[in-house]
C-alpha cells in the first residue's frame, strides 16, 4: 500500500479517487513523436531553470513532458505539455502517481509552455489552445526556437479569462528581444537569438542556467581573488609605512636623548 506524503500546510489536499497504487499510463508508442534537435535543449533548460527557481517549495510542481488528465470519464483524454507548472499542490503525491490528474490535484495547472518543432507546431497553435482552456490552465505560452519559422512569431502567451484565452502583451525591444510578463510565474519570458530566458523583475536579474551560474561564480571568485591581492598589497604598504614611522620615532627619540645628554654636560 502506497504511503501518502504528509499534508503540506496551505496546499489543496490530494484526493486520490483512482485505485490505490494506480500509476498513470506511459505514452503509447504511436503517441511518441521525434523531438526536434532545437526543441529538446530548450525544454530541458527551462525545466532546470524553473525547478531551481522554485526549489525548496514542495507546493510547486514543475514537470516536463508529463501527462495531464482532466476527464474523469475517459482517462484516454490526456495532453502532454512540454512544460507545465502548478502552484499549491502536493507535488510529491502527483509525482508518485506518475501523472497530473486534475480532480485529484484539486486544480488545473497554472502555466503551460510548448516549444515549437517541425512535427508539433500546428497542434500547438490549432488544437491545444482549446484543450488547455477546457482543462483550465491559467496561462498558455508558446516559444519558437527558430525565431518564428514555425509559429510565425518568436514567443506568445495567452491568459485564461472567463473560459477563453486572451493574448498577453508582447513587447519588442530595439535589440530584438521579445518579452512578455507571466502573471502566473511573476516572471518575464524573453525570446532573443533563438533562446528563451526568464527574468525576475523583483530581483532585476535573469534566472541563470548551470553554465551561467558557474561562470558567474568563477567571475565572483576572480573578483574576490583580485580584491584579496589588492588588500594584501595595501597591507604590505601599511606595514612598510608603520615600520618606517617606528624607525623615525626611534631616531627622533635617540636625538632627543642625545640633546638631553649634551645639555646635562
Amino acid at each position: 500500500m502506497t504511503t501518502k506524503p504528509a499534508q503540506i500546510p496551505g496546499v489543496i489536499p490530494y484526493r486520490p479517487t483512482l485505485p490505490d497504487g494506480f500509476k498513470c499510463p506511459d505514452p503509447d508508442e504511436d503517441e511518441r513523436r521525434p523531438d526536434s534537435l532545437l526543441e529538446s535543449p530548450v525544454i530541458n533548460e527551462c525545466g532546470h531553470l524553473l525547478r531551481t527557481y522554485f526549489a525548496g517549495r514542495p507546493e510547486v510542481l514543475v514537470d516536463t513532458g508529463g501527462f495531464v488528465f482532466w476527464d474523469r470519464q475517459d482517462m484516454r483524454r490526456r495532453r502532454r505539455p512540454d512544460l507545465y507548472i502548478s502552484f499549491g499542490v502536493d507535488s510529491a503525491a502527483i509525482f508518485d502517481r506518475n501523472g497530473y490528474v486534475v480532480w485529484e490535484a484539486g486544480k488545473a495547472p497554472d502555466f503551460a509552455l510548448e516549444v515549437a518543432s517541425e512535427t508539433t507546431h500546428r497542434v500547438d497553435t490549432d488544437e491545444k489552445p482549446a484543450v488547455y482552456a477546457e482543462i483550465g490552465i491559467s496561462e498558455y505560452w508558446r516559444f519558437d526556437p527558430t525565431g518564428g519559422e514555425w509559429y510565425g512569431y518568436p514567443i506568445a502567451g495567452d491568459r485564461l479569462v472567463d473560459g477563453a484565452y486572451q493574448p498577453i502583451e508582447i513587447k519588442v525591444e530595439p535589440d530584438g528581444t521579445h518579452r512578455g510578463y507571466s502573471f502566473a510565474l511573476a516572471l518575464e519570458l524573453r525570446a532573443k537569438d533563438r533562446r528563451l530566458t526568464f527574468h525576475d523583475p523583483a530581483a532585476g536579474a535573469d534566472l541563470l542556467n548551470l553554465a551561467e551560474t558557474q561562470a558567474e561564480l568563477a567571475e565572483t571568485q576572480d573578483e574576490l581573488a583580485e580584491r584579496e591581492a589588492e588588500l594584501a598589497e595595501r597591507n604590505a604598504e601599511l606595514s612598510e609605512q608603520t615600520a618606517a614611522r617606528r624607525t623615525a620615532e626611534a631616531e627622533a627619540e635617540r636625538l632627543r636623548e642625545e640633546i638631553r645628554r649634551l645639555r646635562g654636560q
